[in-house]
């Protein structure tokens, strides 16, 4: 079964974080996976500064999941931070963790603004485990961070993760607070949030009995666990947002946000791998249904095919050039990516038409080659949804991708 990490319904657009602000990608990404819903309903705040309470919050649910819920608060850890304290339970976890002994002198300081550097720490330990000891500083990375500042191992080897390169050229400001915009960065890069490594669940939310036959539910005469039984489609079973376990969220020609009623829509939105899928239109139009292509574009398919084929890049060209969801970097997706919109709880076709209309229950191509047969490259059936190669001057429907924001 394929795993699928656990994400809002739909991706916020905050009044206040346009396309064009600078994080604008880093804070849709932890609104998506239900991090932070922002600090109003209609507002994120991207400048305002991060205190040591709520990045309690941030960082375990950026490690245990936007469901996570930490035990009970005590009110024993902290002196400053009783029961009653609306963060207290986070903070106690945090403690358990190892991620943070407080601020000094049985106190937690939950009211304070979150240092740069202080930051550096909770995200090592966060990702590494308590016990994590960073590399010997050098004093070379940052211009304002000598061998001898007290977070310096901490900060250069945040740098040397990945995560940060500092605050401007040369420096890495240790001690300025942390904005919520720095925050949305420092997380998506530490738990690589970004990347396509989770993927979607099945859509198969019945049994199966043995030695055949399928019920309507989740019940069966196996007794192990089935693919019903967990992920998202057992968890997060929520029919307004796409079947079963999967989320999708309708865009307009803008890329703007529309509600799951909307009866018109361009490009879809997976709220959980991130991705943006082409709609097919049934209009003779070069993203029409019927539309069928060799495969490779401009690639040459070697000797026995003579010449390079290029119908491909009518939809692929065209969809940039016309800036689709005003969007450009269309592309044709890996074998992987078109697998993972698969349903496999219904066929013919194997997709959710109520996001994904005028689908054919026919092989898409995809990007990917087949490595033991020079001629072939993989197809995805969206009548059963399996993955076979196929000859790559055949012709079948593509579905074009871009990554997402």
């Amino acid at each position: 079964m394929l795993w699928r990490g656990a994400v809002v319904q739909a991706a916020a657009r905050f009044s206040d974080v346009p396309e064009t602000y600078w994080a604008y990608s880093y804070i849709d990404i932890i609104a998506v996976k239900g991090i932070s819903s922002g600090c109003t309903p209609t507002e994120y705040c991207p400048d305002h500064d991060v205190d040591r309470a709520q990045m309690a919050v941030f960082l375990l649910r950026a490690e245990h999941g936007q469901n996570y819920v930490p035990p009970a608060a005590t009110g024993t850890v902290f002196d400053d931070v009783p029961a009653t304290h609306w963060a207290a339970a986070w903070i106690e976890q945090l403690a358990s963790e190892g991620i943070t002994g407080g601020c000094g002198g049985s106190n937690y300081c939950p009211g304070d603004p979150l240092s740069r550097a202080q930051m550096a720490v909770f995200l090592l330990r966060a990702k590494h485990g308590q016990n994590y000891v960073p590399p010997t500083a050098t004093g070379t990375v940052f211009g304002d961070v000598p061998a001898t500042h007290w977070a310096a191992a901490w900060i250069e080897q945040l740098a040397s993760e990945g995560v940060t390169s500092g605050c401007d050229a040369s420096d890495y400001c240790p001690d300025a607070s942390l904005t919520r915009a720095q925050m949305a960065v420092f997380i998506v890069r530490t738990f690589g949030l970004d990347r396509m490594d989770v993927l979607n669940d099945t859509g198969i939310a019945w049994g199966g009995d043995y030695p055949n036959g399928n019920t309507t539910t989740c019940t069966s005469n196996i007794t192990g666990p089935q693919d019903c039984h967990q992920g998202r489609d057992a968890n997060h079973n929520d029919n307004s947002d796409g079947h079963a376990g999967f989320s999708f969220s309708k865009l307009n020609a803008n890329g703007e946000f529309l509600p799951a009623s909307a009866s018109s829509w361009s490009c879809v939105k997976d709220n959980v791998t991130g991705l943006i899928w082409e709609v097919k239109t049934d209009d003779g139009g070069i993203h029409d249904k019927d539309n069928t292509y060799h495969w490779g574009g401009k690639t040459h398919l070697g000797s026995g095919f003579g010449t390079y084929y290029n119908d491909w890049d009518t939809l692929v060209d065209g969809s940039n050039a016309e800036q689709l969801c005003g969007l450009s970097g269309w592309r044709v997706p890996t074998a992987e990516e078109l697998q993972s919109i698969v349903n496999y709880g219904r066929t013919n076709p194997a997709i959710d038409t109520n996001y994904f209309p005028n689908t054919p229950g026919t092989y898409f191509w995809s990007a990917s080659p087949v490595a033991y047969y020079s001629y072939g490259a993989w197809g995805v059936s969206f009548d059963y949804g399996h993955a076979y190669y196929g000859t790559r001057c055949s012709r079948l429907q593509v579905r074009l991708v871009r990554s997402g924001q």
